[in-house]
């Protein structure tokens, strides 16, 4: 299984950046710098906020690095300045983002609000081995810190390996990591990933697994 630390993130070629347009990232740091002065924030307290040094928003603000901020923390800042994410992205890198190929998945918990379906990049399937995407599903586990993304392949019913895997309890979807038993061979030891659930044991032929679960990432949320 392919585990990413952050949502959609861009591997964006140094020499390519270079290339581009020095101004642009330059007024992407001089709207985030008025904005700070016009909401009164603290550099130090905004860079603990998005998990980094205290020193880390000084330096990219007025020493110019990363010359380009991170796609998680410019979703983190976006969030403490409430504004739209979109505000704090240089036009290049807009532009690059517009080139990729994307592809829908719908919700495995066929929700009719506007989170039934959602858009991947086609970059996130390479390395992963699935039979078709018509099968990809996403399953989102939100916490009080954080939302867990997961492509789930529900081609596989049934335990082929130990990994994470999305099971259902009357309707109730939850990732659990599925093992072989250290007592019995026939069984299966069930370890979900959150306290809702208890760790159990079971025979193989009576769990009810609804996919296996091939990407995965999460997003922290600032406090």
């Amino acid at each position: 299984m392919k585990v990413l630390k952050d949502l959609n993130k861009m591997i964006v070629n140094s020499e390519e950046v270079n290339n581009k347009t020095s101004g642009e990232n330059d007024d992407v740091r001089e709207k985030i710098k008025n904005l700070i002065k016009k909401k009164n924030y603290n550099l130090r307290d905004l860079s603990r906020n998005i998990k980094k040094n205290d020193a880390y928003l000084q330096q990219y603000l007025y020493r110019g690095t990363p010359k380009v901020l991170p796609e998680e923390y410019r979703y983190l800042l976006a969030e403490l300045l409430d504004v739209n994410v979109n505000e704090l992205i240089p036009n290049w890198l807009k532009n690059l983002s517009s080139q990729e190929e994307f592809f829908i998945l719908r919700n495995i918990e066929n929700k009719v609000d506007n989170l039934n379906q959602i858009s991947f990049s086609k970059k996130l399937l390479l390395g992963l081995n699935f039979f078709d995407v018509k099968n990809l599903y996403y399953f989102q586990t939100h916490l009080s810190d954080c939302k867990i993304t997961t492509i789930v392949d529900i081609s596989i019913k049934r335990f082929v390996k130990p990994d994470i895997y999305l099971l259902n309890d009357k309707k109730n979807y939850f990732l659990a990591t599925i093992e072989f038993s250290k007592l019995s061979h026939s069984k299966l030891s069930v370890k979900p990933y959150f306290n809702d659930f208890s760790p159990f044991q079971i025979n193989a032929n009576l769990l009810n697994i609804s996919g296996k679960i091939l990407w995965q990432c999460s997003k922290i949320f600032s406090k």
